[in-house]
């Protein structure tokens, strides 16, 4: 066997042994550990991921690769606070999806979290967690006042491939 071939099968198995950390400087940002994926939450300069990405709807954003338990959401603060608990879910959901390796698409529906490979099943992580959770973002590790309607969030296991 040729030995690009064998190098491009053993890349998957390197990637899985990975995982994506905030650099020393974002320490001050923080933590939460959510079935078995660690995430580290950072606030934006707000229209910063909108100017990264060319989207001016671009409120959230994962790093993460396949196989990884760790990844960085980088959440834009000036944000709708309406929005703010499914953008944080979604972004959430990007990790899970990852460290799950859980995707899918439908690639004849318009909605862009529905027919894109990588968004559809964050968006169904995103509104499970909304109709268990409600608007509390406390299941997902952080500090908010809003009372959780659920004791737990949304496993992998508890969103339908089929959505």
């Amino acid at each position: 066997m040729h030995p690009r071939p064998l190098a491009a099968l053993a890349l998957p198995l390197l990637l899985a042994a990975c995982s994506v950390t905030a650099p020393p400087r974002d320490n001050a940002q923080w933590s939460s550990t959510l079935h078995g994926v660690t995430v580290t939450w950072r606030w934006t300069t707000p229209g910063e991921l909108a100017r990264r990405t060319g989207n001016p709807g671009t409120a959230g954003h994962a790093s993460v690769l396949p196989g990884a338990s760790s990844c960085v959401v980088d959440i834009d603060p000036s944000v709708s606070p309406g929005q703010l608990t499914r953008i944080a879910a979604h972004e959430f959901g990007h990790c899970l999806a990852a460290a799950k390796l859980r995707v899918f698409g439908d690639p004849q529906h318009p909605d862009p979290h529905t027919h894109q490979l990588f968004e559809r099943w964050p968006e169904a992580y995103a509104q499970a967690y909304l109709r268990s959770c409600g608007q509390s973002r406390r299941p997902l590790g952080w500090t908010d006042r809003a009372e959780p309607q659920c004791s737990a969030p949304p496993t992998a296991e508890d969103i339908p491939t089929d959505w």
